[in-house]
């Protein structure tokens, strides 16, 4: 626990400030300013204390599992009062990302060129899945046309069927009074003679 802000400036070089609620990995560097309790338990706001050079293990609700110094330590990342309030936020540094969002520290350059790697892969991938994505929706839209397309089809079929029956029914008519008057008019023409 450091209390000296030069000194707390000369271990922050390279680190940023996090906004929580954020995604740490596992193993990251972490440094962080918090409060402490008073002597009767209560949070003691007018109290914070730097812990630098830990290492995060995870998250549990509102606390962040850190290892420092051999020692595993449960840090809050909001003191709340008895209400549920939250009256104190932990204020969270991580080692500074570059342009290509790799952590400059002392990894080896072998991991550096994996991490690269599978950057680029999975900048790769995300971009199949974005042509993907596209493909889908426009796959879509021409399904929902094409469906359009086969009920405007059917509805035209059925009453093209209809008026079939409709023109089949009117031609049987026309026959059975052709074939009447075909009766009829051999039976006229023979009256009249």
């Amino acid at each position: 626990m450091i209390k000296d802000l030069t000194k707390i400036r000369e271990l922050l070089i390279d680190y940023v400030e996090v906004e929580m609620p954020y995604d740490f990995n596992k193993g990251c560097d972490i440094q962080y300013v918090t409060c402490s309790l008073d002597e009767e338990g209560n949070i003691d706001i007018s109290n914070e204390s730097f812990y630098p050079n830990c290492k995060f293990i995870r998250r549990c609700n509102d606390n962040l599992i850190v290892e420092c110094n051999g020692l595993t330590k449960y840090v809050p990342i909001y003191r709340r009062d008895k209400v549920g309030n939250i009256i104190y936020k932990s204020r969270f540094f991580i080692l500074e990302e570059n342009e290509d969002g790799i952590v400059d520290n002392q990894m080896g350059g072998g991991k550096k060129e994996d991490i690269r790697e599978l950057k680029d892969t999975i900048e790769y991938q995300q971009s199949i899945i974005e042509k993907l994505t596209e493909r889908i929706k426009y796959v879509e839209i021409e399904k929902h046309e094409v469906q359009g397309q086969i009920s405007t089809y059917e509805e035209l079929l059925q009453e093209g069927r209809y008026k079939l029956k409709e023109l089949s029914l009117e031609l049987r008519e026309k026959t059975d009074k052709l074939n009447h008057y075909e009766e009829i008019i051999p039976k006229l023409i023979n009256s009249r003679r």
